[in-house]
């Protein structure tokens, strides 16, 4: 399995979790209201979230029968029969897939930072590593289609958040205070 290990994204969760738990405890003498600090905790959750779906929510894994590409908020499960390979179409690494449309494997692009970080030949090192996996994993040929699934439970966490974040303007627009 090659999961997508932004350094960027995951110094930034870590970041904003640490703060998180700071807010938490902070000592009495501070003063903060429920709202405030609910307003914090919102917030850096919601960094933490971005963080993690521009982060470590990707990844591909190669199994004796299929190629899972899990990308943020969807995940595709293609039998090995219907492969094509890979190759790099611009700064994107695809999945190609014999009568379907490309896979992008966000795995292997960087999530934070984007293209400036990774050089051209960065991309082509990438395309080794998931070559290198299905090479190097023994198949067993299955027929089937492929699958495509919303991954829920990316999904509602980010309705949640939106819905919290929505709930935070509203907040401060009642204010009577403000």
């Amino acid at each position: 399995m090659i999961r997508r290990n932004d350094p960027l994204a995951l110094l930034a969760i870590v970041m904003c979790t640490a703060a998180g738990a700071f807010v938490l405890v902070t000592p009495s003498r501070i003063p903060h209201t429920p709202q405030t600090l609910l307003m914090g905790l919102t917030l850096i959750g919601t960094l933490v979230l971005l963080m993690y779906l521009a982060g470590p929510a990707a990844f591909v894994a190669v199994t004796r029968t299929h190629v899972v590409v899990g990308n943020p908020l969807v995940k595709y499960r293609v039998p090995r029969s219907l492969v094509d390979g890979v190759r790099i179409d611009g700064f994107d690494i695809e999945l190609q897939v014999s009568g379907h449309a490309p896979i992008p494997i966000a795995a292997l692009t960087p999530g934070v930072g984007g293209h400036n970080r990774v050089p051209t030949g960065g991309y082509q090192t990438r395309l080794n590593k998931i070559a290198a996996l299905l090479d190097h994993t023994p198949a067993t040929l299955v027929a089937g289609t492929m699958a495509r699934r919303y991954r829920y439970v990316h999904l509602v966490l980010l309705a949640v958040d939106v819905l919290a974040l929505v709930g935070i303007v509203l907040s401060i627009s009642t204010d009577p205070l403000a």
